[in-house]
């Protein structure tokens, strides 16, 4: 089944695998975007895409990092 893609955050490098533990934790969907390797501005910034889902989900996916989700490009 394929995720859905909804909302993002972007994540410097370092932080990816204490993202991934924590959202694993709370047995959350996600997928990780690796960046553009082209691109020179963000290139160690990952992207966490999320799918849509309840409010409830989705408060703790925004406490935990601290900030709303971006909008997915369509």
């Amino acid at each position: 089944m394929k995720l859905s893609k909804s909302f993002y955050y972007t994540v410097d490098q370092s932080m990816v695998d204490e993202y991934k533990k924590m959202l694993d934790l709370m047995k959350i969907p996600y997928v990780i975007e690796a960046p553009v390797a082209l691109l020179a501005s963000g290139a160690n910034e990952y992207s966490f895409v999320f799918p849509d889902m309840p409010g409830k989900l989705y408060a703790m996916v925004r406490k935990l990092f601290q900030a709303d989700g971006k909008p997915y490009p369509q």
